[in-house]
């Protein structure tokens, strides 16, 4: 009898590719920038990652615009002295490495590490006071006497100063509470879980907004808890859900004023839910007389901006926007903040708007919406606006798409008038600039000492902006522009060209399936790339249309992500194709309604082209992995072109969009009785199968519920295919960020089916709570 041997992969390889992980890479980058804000019109706190004794920490630090001169604002070492000298616990500077800094003014610094908050005077230095808070998630008023929180479905409000709290709304119920996040949405056991207040308080510590959401009407839907801690017999955990067959709920906005106890409401102005709260999202916001909202349809393809009047309590349409057909945006990413601004010292109202196919702002009367003139125009899109003087009459703000530049989407920096005369870029560079918006809406108020009105990117009189830059090949740089030279600080820079030791990703163009429009992606090799050899083609893949795939900096997660993979031996990309955001409207709305094209034509055609321009690509061997609609995506593409993609990973899919979140087929796919609605569901298709595929689900996905997985899988079973699959106990949605495992069995069954060799046996992939939270970090460094 004979035996087969089959050749196993090195440990060192898997060894190698966990160090491009973001989990790992992440806790060994220094030269990161988290949040920052100005305390001054030319000062600008920030803190920045360093390395010190091998381990990653913050260290608060402020450039002066003005001088150019970047320093720290104390020395961790020094505060771990300074806390320790003053209170009954050691405090050692690795401790710190936890810590969260503000500064509640120029003058002190606040020191957050656990449930204590060290307030440290500058001049000395001394620490003056140390404020320990309660453990319930709070909304902090800007003023710091005030904190707002959740207890028995009512918002209630707590002094800081002496402890005590008192009841806001007394007749909060379950699944119609104040200021709960909605359990219909896209995260609902976070929803029931989270006792963090959605809501919003106005700049003078006056007012607090939020909303009341009615999901009581909804049916119920369950997760079953197979392993709970403790070795405890299965659980279900019930929650309320909203498919794309029943009617969003209603959302009741309010507002209450906190030194009379008054409520103003909106209740004859119900608005559908969107599947999450708006104040997430930034659409609520204050002025002095008014809280405003956005009303939307069901299909978000009609919109209207609302105002309540503090005083009074009416409700006035400021103005409204419909679509013809696909929905409406206000903002060119779903994530940004809209770019809706009420200047009400003008009596003017700035308007972003798609009408012309691109996306431009135009100024309106506020008092009767009627439209004065459009501000911005030509072959080119408004990405942000960063700045509004009211004064001078000019806005700073972000665009994309001129000609010449090296990528479609990245952003430079501009100006113009209300008048929509003297445009002028101000910077623009090879690569793509990001500037966080200052705040109109949604300002972080989840910090105790931040300055939550505090301007985030440009400064308060707009002469200096805070912004990154950076490119799939080109390590993140922190900047300070000066608006008025043009010229540019850097003040903090990745150190990942110390980090990476394969080769960098190679950005390229090539042409959608259209055969006209002009596509970009990325390429990823292995460190030890050889041009003369033949490697299979790994593509790392999510269609949105929300969002972008393909992040503009170096390192992404997803770019970190796919060098993992290829470190195995392959070649990745990372592609944008039709149907994603940031450039015109009839590129992000391509395929309306089918969801999954043009994307996934566009990706077949993007890798023929790659491998016919290149000999060191096997179009014979060419594999795809994506998670959410990535994991939509990839089973489809291996139902529809499975001549091309013969190996995929579906993680997490959402198989079938007719049992998701109403909000995602009612926007982005086919309006009900259109026969796209059905087709979209990848249980119509699965008998097409003719590769090695895996499906990976967790149990406890309460976004993307497992359910999609299995009844793919029943479709596959029904159809006689051979398929694999790994439900991962205790994982949620967040597969990629939660599980080694999974990471490991993609990588193994790439090697397996696409290098024909054996995963090796001694290698288990772990990474430390840490690490987590650095790709938490990195996440949310990649959404700028």
């Amino acid at each position: 009898m004979s035996s087969l041997k089959f050749e196993t992969l090195a440990a060192d390889t898997y060894r190698r590719a966990a160090t491009f992980l973001p989990q790992l890479l992440g806790p060994r980058l220094s030269g990161a920038v988290g949040d920052g804000y100005w305390i001054d019109d030319h000062r600008y706190f920030f803190c920045v990652s360093d390395i010190a004794g091998g381990q990653q920490r913050l260290a608060p630090s402020i450039v002066d615009a003005r001088s150019g001169r970047v320093s720290p604002v104390l020395s961790v070492e020094a505060l771990a002295a300074l806390i320790t000298r003053s209170g009954e616990t050691e405090v050692l500077p690795a401790h710190l490495a936890a810590a969260q800094y503000d500064m509640p003014d120029a003058d002190t610094l606040v020191v957050i590490l656990g449930p204590d908050a060290f307030h440290i005077a500058l001049a000395g230095p001394a620490l003056v006071k140390t404020e320990t808070f309660e453990p319930v998630p709070a909304l902090h008023a800007p003023d710091g006497r005030l904190s707002c929180f959740l207890q028995d479905h009512d918002l209630w409000v707590r002094d800081r100063a002496s402890g005590e709290a008192r009841r806001l709304t007394s007749d909060g119920e379950a699944h119609h509470a104040y200021g709960a996040m909605p359990e219909s949405g896209t995260a609902p056991l976070a929803a029931r879980q989270s006792r963090m207040p959605a809501g919003l308080w106005s700049r003078d510590s006056q007012w607090f907004a939020t909303h009341r959401i009615d999901e009581r009407s909804l049916p119920e839907g369950a997760l079953v808890e197979h392993v709970p801690a403790g070795n405890r017999r299965p659980a279900a955990r019930i929650f309320k859900v909203r498919g794309p067959d029943a009617d969003p709920p209603k959302t009741e906005f309010l507002a209450i004023h906190l030194p009379s106890g008054r409520v103003v409401r909106a209740a004859e102005r119900l608005v559908a839910s969107q599947a999450y709260s708006p104040f997430m999202f930034r659409q609520c916001w204050f002025t002095d007389e008014c809280l405003y909202f956005f009303e939307w349809d069901r299909f978000s393809s009609a919109v209207a901006l609302v105002a309540m009047d503090l005083g009074s309590g009416a409700l006035r349409t400021v103005l409204a926007e419909t679509a013809e057909s696909g929905w409406i945006d206000l903002t060119a990413n779903l994530l940004a903040q809209p770019m809706v601004q009420p200047l009400h010292g003008s009596g003017e109202l700035i308007w972003y708007s798609q009408a012309d196919g691109r996306g431009h702002l135009y100024l309106h009367d506020l008092a009767s919406g009627a439209l004065k003139h459009r501000i911005t125009e030509g072959p080119w899109v408004v990405r942000e606006i960063v700045h509004v003087d009211e004064a001078a009459r000019r806005i700073l703000f972000l665009a994309s798409g001129f000609d010449g530049d090296r990528d479609p989407i990245q952003r430079r920096l501009c100006r113009v008038g209300f008048d929509g005369g003297g445009f002028e870029t101000i910077f623009a560079a090879d690569g793509d600039l990001a500037v966080k918006p200052n705040p109109v809406s949604g300002v972080d108020q989840l910090k105790p000492a931040r300055p939550s009105y505090a301007p985030s990117g440009a400064s308060a009189d707009g002469r200096y902006v805070a912004a990154s830059l950076g490119a799939v090949d080109l390590a993140t740089r922190t900047l300070v522009i000066d608006t008025v030279t043009g010229e540019a600080l850097e003040i903090a820079r990745l150190n990942i060209d110390a980090l990476w030791s394969a080769p960098k990703p190679e950005l390229f163009e090539a042409v959608a399936a259209d055969g006209v429009t002009r596509l970009v992606g990325a390429m990823f090799f292995p460190s030890d790339f050889d041009a003369t050899k033949s490697y299979p083609l790994v593509d790392f893949i999510y269609p949105g249309p929300q969002t972008n795939w393909l992040t503009r900096r170096f390192p992404s997660v997803h770019g970190a992500q796919m060098q993992s993979v290829a470190e195995l031996g392959l070649v990745g990309i990372l592609l944008e194709t039709r149907g994603m955001p940031g450039r015109d409207r009839a590129f992000h709305h391509a395929g309306k309604g089918r969801l999954l094209e043009p994307q996934l034509s566009d990706h077949a055609a993007v890798i023929a082209q790659l491998c016919e321009r290149h000999a060191f690509l096997d179009l014979n061997r060419v594999g795809m992995f994506g998670m959410s609609g990535g994991g939509h995506a990839t089973a489809r593409a291996m139902f529809d072109y499975p001549e091309l993609f013969k190996v995929g990973v579906a993680l997490c899919g959402n198989h079938d969009n007719r049992n998701y979140v109403g909000t995602w087929l009612d926007r982005y796919g086919a309006r009900p009785g259109d026969p796209e609605r059905d087709a979209q569901a990848n249980v119509t298709v699965a008998h097409k199968l003719m590769g090695k595929l895996l499906l990976i689900h967790g149990d406890m996905d309460d976004n993307v519920h497992p359910g999609h997985t299995l009844a793919l899988s029943a479709a596959l079973i029904a159809a006689g295919k051979d398929f694999d699959q790994l439900i991962l106990p205790g994982v949620t949605h967040a597969v990629l960020s939660e599980s080694p495992y999974a990471i490991q069995r993609i990588w193994s069954y790439f090697v397996r089916h696409l290098l024909g060799v054996e995963p090796p046996a001694d290698f288990k992939l772990e990474w430390t709570a840490q690490g987590a939270a650095a790709n938490r970090a990195m996440m949310l460094r990649d959404l700028a």
